[in-house]
C-alpha cells in the first residue's frame, strides 16, 4: 500500500508541477480576464454533466465491481462492457450539450455579459468534444487502480496540463483564444485512444464476445451501484454551477480568481487526499481499523492544520510572489487573495475529511459516505445563497465564497467523525493540533507587524511554520524524534 500510494503520489505531484506552471503562464496571458472566466466556465459546462460518471463515483464503483470481475475471472471483458456503456452515456450528453447551446450558458455564468457569454459558448462547443474521452478515461484508469496500476491515473491530469499550456503559448502567439479550447479537447481524445489501445494490447481489457446485452448488464450494475451515490455528484456539481453563477456577477474576473486561488489550496487534495484516498480504497479492509484511521490523521493534522493557517496570515504575499505579472493585476491581486484566504480556513478539515471518506467505501458504507458529502455540499449552497446580497466586486465577494468552502471541508470532517467509532480520538488530536495552528496565527500576526515586504514576510513566515511543524509532530508524532534520535545516536557510536 505505501509503494503504490507513493507511485500515485509521484504522479500527482508532476501534474500539480505542471498545473502550477500552467496557472502561473495563465495568469500572465489573460490574468483575471473576460477569456480567463469563459474557459472556465466552459470547463465547468463540460464537465458538470459527467459528474457521474467521474469524480469520485467511478473510483468507489468501478474500482470494488473490477476487482470482482477479476475474482471470477471475466475482468478484461467486463471492464470493456462498462467502458462502451459509459463512453455510450457520455457522448449521448454530449450531443445534448451541443444542441442546448447558448440556454446551457446562461444558467451557468448568465451574470457575463453578452460578449463574455458568446466566448464561453465558442469554448463550450469545442471542448465538449471531448466529453465521451473523458468518460472513458475515467473507467480505463479506475479499472487500472483495481489491478494495483497507476500509469493512466498519473498521466491523465498531467498531459491536459502540458495541452493547455500548449494551448495558452498559442493564443500569445496568435491571438486566437480559441486555441485553449481545441487544446482541451485534442488532450483528452489523443489519451482516450492511447490508453484504449494500450490496455486492449496488455489483454487488460478485451472486447472479444462483446454483445449489446453484456453492455447494457454492465451499464445497469454500474447504475444500480450509484444510486446510493448519485446524490453525490448532483450536489457536487449543484455547488459548483452556484458558485459560478454567483462569482460571474461579483465582477470580471471573479471566477478566474477562484480557480488561481484553488491552485494554491488543491495540492494538499490533489498530492494527499486523492492519492491516499485511492490506495486505502484499493487495499483490503485493515484488521485494526482504528489504527488505520489514527495513522493517517497524525500526520495530516500535524502538516495541514499550521499550513492552513499560514496560507490564511500569508495569502497576500503568495498570490502576489506567484502570480503578480503580465496581465495579473491589483484587482486581480485583490480578488485572488480574498478566495484564498476563505479556501484556507478550512482547507486541513477537507484534507482528513476526504481520505476518511475513502475508509468509509472501503468498509462499504457508502450511504453513510453519501449522506456526508451531500450534507457538506448543501450546506455550501447554503452558505453561498445566504451571503449572495453581500457580495461585492473586492475581495469580500471571493473571500465569502471561499468560506462556502472552508464550512463545506468542516461539515465533511464533522460528518466522518460522527461516523467512525474512534470519534473521540479523532477529536483529541485535532485539540492537541489547533495548538501550532494558534501559534502560527499568533507568530503571522507579528510578522505583519515587523516585516514590509513581500519577501520578507515570506521568509519570516516560512520559519514560523517550519518551527510550528516542529511542534505539532512533537505533540502527534512523538516517535519520530526518538527514533530519529536513535538513529543519529547509532551512526555516532559507530
Amino acid at each position: 500500500m505505501h509503494r503504490f500510494t507513493a507511485a500515485l503520489i509521484s504522479g500527482a505531484l508532476a501534474s500539480k508541477v505542471l498545473g502550477f506552471g500552467r496557472e502561473i503562464l495563465m495568469a500572465q496571458v489573460l490574468g483575471a480576464s473576460l477569456v480567463a472566466d469563459g474557459f472556465r466556465g466552459a470547463a465547468t459546462a463540460v464537465m458538470l454533466p459527467l459528474a457521474f460518471l467521474q469524480n469520485e463515483s467511478v473510483p468507489a464503483i468501478m474500482i470494488p465491481m473490477h476487482r470482482d470481475a477479476l475474482k471470477d475471472g471475466d475482468g478484461p471483458r467486463r471492464l470493456a462492457a462498462l467502458t462502451v456503456a459509459l463512453t455510450g452515456i457520455a457522448v449521448i450528453l454530449t450531443l445534448i450539450i451541443e444542441a442546448l447551446g447558448e440556454r446551457w450558458i446562461h444558467v451557468f455564468v448568465g451574470g457575463f455579459t453578452p460578449e463574455g457569454r458568446n466566448l464561453t459558448l465558442d469554448f463550450v462547443r469545442i471542448m465538449a468534444l471531448g466529453m465521451p474521452a473523458s468518460a472513458m478515461i475515467n473507467v480505463l484508469a479506475a479499472g487500472e487502480i483495481a489491478l494495483g496500476r497507476t500509469r493512466l491515473t498519473n498521466i491523465r491530469a498531467s498531459l491536459l496540463n502540458i495541452a493547455v499550456l500548449m494551448g495558452i503559448a498559442l493564443l500569445a502567439m496568435s491571438g486566437n483564444s480559441h486555441t485553449l479550447a481545441w487544446s482541451f479537447a485534442i488532450a483528452f481524445n489523443a489519451l482516450g485512444v492511447w490508453g484504449l489501445f494500450t490496455m486492449w494490447r496488455e489483454g487488460v481489457l478485451s472486447f472479444r464476445g462483446l454483445t449489446w446485452a453484456s453492455v447494457w448488464a454492465a451499464g445497469r450494475e454500474f447504475l444500480r451501484r450509484l444510486r446510493p451515490l448519485l446524490a453525490l455528484p448532483l450536489a457536487e456539481q449543484g455547488n459548483v454551477w452556484m458558485e459560478r453563477a454567483l462569482a460571474s456577477r461579483i465582477t470580471t474576473g471573479a471566477v478566474a480568481s477562484l480557480d488561481y486561488a484553488r491552485t494554491l489550496t488543491e495540492s494538499a487534495l490533489l498530492l494527499i487526499s486523492q492519492p491516499v484516498g485511492l490506495a486505502v480504497l484499493s487495499s483490503h479492509p485493515p484488521k485494526d481499523p482504528a489504527a488505520q484511521i489514527e495513522s493517517i490523521a497524525r500526520p495530516i493534522l500535524a502538516l495541514a492544520l499550521p499550513a492552513s493557517m499560514f496560507l490564511v496570515m500569508f495569502a497576500p504575499e503568495i498570490v502576489r510572489l506567484v502570480f503578480f505579472r503580465g496581465a495579473f493585476n491589483e484587482q486581480a491581486l485583490l480578488l485572488t487573495s480574498g478566495a484564498l484566504r476563505g479556501i484556507a480556513v478550512g482547507l486541513w478539515a477537507a484534507t482528513l475529511g476526504w481520505i476518511l471518506i475513502r475508509i468509509l467505501n472501503g468498509a462499504g458504507r457508502n450511504f453513510a459516505a453519501a449522506v456526508i458529502i451531500v450534507t457538506a455540499y448543501t450546506v455550501n449552497i447554503a452558505v453561498n445563497l445566504l451571503t449572495f446580497y453581500i457580495l461585492d466586486a473586492g475581495g469580500s465577494g471571493t473571500l465569502l465564497l471561499g468560506l462556502g468552502e472552508t464550512v463545506r471541508g468542516i461539515i465533511l470532517l464533522a460528518g466522518v467523525v460522527i461516523a467512525l467509532d474512534s470519534r473521540r480520538k479523532l477529536l483529541f488530536l485535532i485539540f492537541i493540533a489547533s495548538f501550532p495552528a494558534a501559534l502560527m496565527a499568533l507568530l503571522g500576526w507579528q510578522v505583519h507587524q515587523h516585516f514590509d515586504g513581500t519577501f520578507q514576510r515570506l521568509f519570516a513566515g516560512g520559519v514560523a511554520y517550519m518551527a510550528c511543524i516542529a511542534l505539532a509532530v512533537a505533540l502527534l508524532m512523538p516517535g519520530l524524534y526518538v527514533a530519529a534520535y536513535a538513529r543519529v545516536r547509532g551512526v555516532l557510536q559507530v
